[in-house]
């Protein structure tokens, strides 16, 4: 299959970031891309008293620019209201006209592509936060997950928001061993996806730097991970993927032009 024009871009996590959604939606635009696929943490439907005002945005930046986004959940997400949403006939689920929800374990097809979603993580940051106001307690990827992930069959792209076991992430925080534990254990479960699938690509985030890894298969395939920064990162947030031949080519997407804040050079 030889490689088409179009990228798809893949970006990090946002956390409501509206001039940052803004910049890095128009950067994709300009490289070409007509989807982008998002690892979490986005922060639609977060409650309060601004409820809706980040989905309405990025819904109007979209359209703007022609462009649709599907998203797979990070831990700090709406789970509650997520798992209300309705599937279409793809297993989306539509949460505005241009911005659809990735459940765990469920796939859909692009431009030649099987991309499937593995969303969710655990938040070592639980006992500061409040439950159904910045935490839900659905966050964490479980075996029923990874389960239904695998019953699916084979597939291209894997989009998750924490990291498979082994991939090489560092954090400078002093974890709690019951805290570390419990992170470690939602890696060993993505990890036991990627090693049942031996996808091309897995695309994550969640822990707010860029890193590129492999993991090696017995039969001889590797796995590419891309872990992707979080938002205001102008080279780490984002990348663009050519479908076609594998392994995928990925290349930075270099943001620019967000408001008095990164400007572009």
């Amino acid at each position: 299959m030889s490689e088409i024009a179009k990228p798809v871009a893949v970006a990090g996590d946002w956390h409501g970031d509206v001039p940052w959604m803004r910049a890095v939606v128009d950067a994709a635009a300009a490289a070409g891309a007509e989807l982008i696929l998002h690892v979490g943490d986005l922060a639609v439907l977060w409650p309060g008293r601004d409820k809706g005002k980040f989905d309405r945005r990025l819904q109007q930046r979209l359209e703007l620019r022609d462009m649709r986004l599907v998203f797979v959940d990070g831990n700090h997400d709406n789970h509650q209201e997520l798992r209300l949403l309705q599937l279409d006939d793809e297993g989306l689920a539509p949460l505005r006209p241009r911005i659809r929800y990735l459940p765990r374990g469920a796939r859909f097809t692009y431009a030649g592509l099987t991309i499937a979603g593995l969303g969710g993580a655990y938040s070592i940051d639980q006992e500061w936060r409040t439950a159904g106001k910045d935490w839900w307690p659905d966050e964490d990827v479980t075996d029923e997950d990874v389960d239904r992930l695998i019953a699916g069959g084979p597939t291209d792209i894997l989009v998750t928001h924490d990291v498979p076991y082994g991939v090489r992430v560092k954090s400078d925080l002093h974890l709690p061993p019951k805290v570390l534990e419990a992170s470690e254990a939602t890696r060993a479960r993505l990890r036991r996806a990627v090693d049942a699938l031996r996808p091309a690509s897995v695309f994550a985030g969640h822990w707010h730097q860029r890193v590129i890894d492999t993991i090696d298969h017995p039969n001889g395939e590797q796995t590419r991970v891309d872990v992707l920064d979080m938002n205001l990162s102008r080279d780490g947030n984002a990348v663009l993927v050519w479908p076609g031949n594998f392994p995928l080519r990925v290349e930075p997407l270099r943001i620019c032009g967000s408001p008095s804040r990164l400007p572009c050079g």
